[in-house]
C-alpha cells in the first residue's frame, strides 16, 4: 500500500474503534439508570465520527473503484498483448505453411514441366522419323513410278514395233483375185 490508500483505512479503524469503547462504556453503567440526554457537544462529535466513518468508506470505496478500473486496465493490456502474440505466432504459422505449400508446389510444377519437355522431345523425335520414313517412302514410290514409266515407254515401243511389222502385211493389197 502507498501513502494514498493509508488514511482512509486508518479513519475506518479510528472511527470503528471509538464507537467500539462507547459501546463498552455504556455496557458498563448500571441498566437502572435512565438514558440521558447527551448534549449537542457530544452529539456533533458523534455526527463528526459518523460522517468520518462515511467519508472513509467512500473514499475507500473510490479507491477501490480505482484499484478495480487499473488492475482491470491492466488486465486488458495484458490480454491485448497476449492477443498480438498469438496472432504473429498463428501468423507465422501460415506464413510457413503457405510457403511449404508454394515450395511444394513449385516442385511438382516442375517435375509436371520436365515430364512435358521430355514428351514433346519424344513426340518431335517419333514426328521426325515418321517424316523421313515417308520421305524414304514417297522416294521409293516415285522410283516406283519411274520404272513403271519405263517399262510402260517399252511396252509401247514393243507395241509400235510390232504394228509397224505386222502393219506392211495387213496393208497389201489383195492380188490375187
Amino acid at each position: 500500500m502507498n501513502a494514498k490508500e493509508a488514511p482512509p483505512q486508518a479513519a475506518v479503524k479510528e472511527g470503528a474503534e471509538e464507537e467500539h469503547v462507547d459501546a463498552e462504556a455504556k455496557a458498563t453503567e448500571p441498566e437502572a439508570q435512565a438514558p440521558e440526554v447527551r448534549s449537542s457537544d457530544e452529539d456533533t462529535g458523534i455526527g463528526a465520527r459518523v460522517t468520518a466513518v462515511f467519508t472513509a468508506a467512500e473514499k475507500a470505496g473510490q479507491h477501490i473503484v480505482t484499484l478495480a478500473r487499473e488492475e482491470a486496465d491492466d488486465i486488458k493490456r495484458e490480454a491485448r498483448a497476449e492477443a498480438d502474440a498469438y496472432l504473429r505466432e498463428q501468423k507465422l504459422e501460415a506464413d510457413k505453411e503457405v510457403a511449404q505449400i508454394f515450395s511444394e508446389a513449385r516442385s511438382k510444377a516442375e517435375v509436371i514441366e520436365a515430364e512435358a519437355l521430355t514428351r514433346a522431345r519424344q513426340v518431335e523425335d517419333d514426328a521426325r522419323v515418321r517424316k523421313e520414313r515417308l520421305r524414304e517412302e514417297a522416294r521409293l514410290i516415285e522410283e516406283r513410278i519411274a520404272w513403271a514409266k519405263e517399262g510402260l515407254v517399252e511396252v509401247d515401243e514393243r507395241l509400235q514395233q510390232v504394228f509397224l511389222e505386222n502393219e506392211p502385211l495387213t496393208s497389201q493389197p489383195d492380188t490375187d483375185s
